[in-house]
């Protein structure tokens, strides 16, 4: 089971949004620090009914999430525009186990977290905007990575 990791996300309907893409697309998901529980109702009303039956973790704080996925011998991928991130056409996963992390709407993937992780990808963008909205992000992520 692959995972979308939503560390830090302020909207309670991109976390439905991401859930209910997950579900669709096979994937779990881990809620990470003050991220909108699955139980919360606007996660609800955007997951519709997907927030129930997808394979599911919320941990408090990043650190945890991070020892989880150790532990099972996850790669660790931040989804994040940096200096280093490698375009996410170029990467080829080098395991079947991946884990994704979505960082925040506005400040994006936490930099102790991204001091953490084996890969930083980024999505390409080809307009005037630098980013795309979080949910739209890991649905790309998510098709993506373990489908090149």
């Amino acid at each position: 089971m692959n995972y979308i990791v939503c560390e830090n996300i302020r909207s309670a309907y991109n976390v439905g949004n991401i859930v209910r893409t997950a579900d669709g697309l096979g994937r779990g998901v881990i809620i990470s620090w003050y991220s909108a529980p699955l139980t919360h109702p606007k996660v609800a009303k955007t997951a519709l009914g997907a927030e129930q039956t997808i394979d599911a973790h919320h941990f408090h704080d990043i650190q945890a999430t991070i020892d989880f996925l150790r532990e099972q011998w996850y790669t660790i991928i931040a989804s994040e525009k940096t200096p280093d991130a490698v375009a996410l056409g170029s990467y080829t996963p080098p395991s079947e186990k991946i884990a994704v992390i979505m960082g925040n709407e506005i400040t994006g993937v936490d930099q102790v977290t991204i001091g953490q992780v084996d890969h930083i990808i980024h999505i390409p963008m080809l307009g005037t905007k630098e980013s795309l909205n979080v949910g739209q992000a890991a649905a790309i992520m998510m098709r993506a990575i373990d489908h090149p």
